[in-house]
């Protein structure tokens, strides 16, 4: 059974540990690596317009999911081992939930190439090619909605 709760300082080096097989996907130099630091995710979990959620299985966390206000994803990540099992979706539908309750009508994400397909599943269409900024190579992705398919 996945439990989807609220992140706290003391999953911070379950998220860190999770995300770090990830990050070589996107990450392109030193300044990359910055984003993804214990810090820099700290800083995250300490952020008002931010929120963080993990996905726990047993009581271990096998999946992390982040945005920023209003909506723009910040970090979307299920451990190799749990993936295809649903827990992404999971995690994806708990926050677009969220975030379509503030009537927003688009929703962001930097997708890393190999998650495009992933976000793309979720409505998520491109809307600039293969980008490098801030040490990161991520493709610029956006949702949109209309009144129609806001969820309530």
């Amino acid at each position: 059974m996945i439990q989807i709760r609220i992140a706290c300082m003391m999953d911070l080096d379950a998220i860190h540990a999770l995300i770090q097989p990830h990050v070589s996907d996107f990450i392109v130099d030193e300044t990359g690596k910055n984003h993804f630091t214990k810090q820099s995710i700290e800083s995250l979990l300490l952020q008002p317009q931010s929120h963080y959620f993990v996905a726990e299985k047993e009581q271990t966390i096998v999946g992390v999911i982040a945005y920023r206000q209003p909506a723009h994803l910040l970090h979307f990540f299920v451990e190799e081992k749990y993936q295809h099992q649903g827990i992404g979706r999971k995690l994806w539908d708990f926050v677009e939930k969220q975030v379509t309750q503030q009537h927003v009508d688009t929703f962001t994400v930097n997708s890393s190439c190999s998650a495009q397909a992933v976000y793309a599943r979720f409505g998520f269409i491109s809307v600039e090619p293969v980008t490098e900024s801030r040490g990161l190579r991520f493709i610029p992705m956006k949702k949109f909605y209309t009144s129609a398919n806001i969820t309530h």
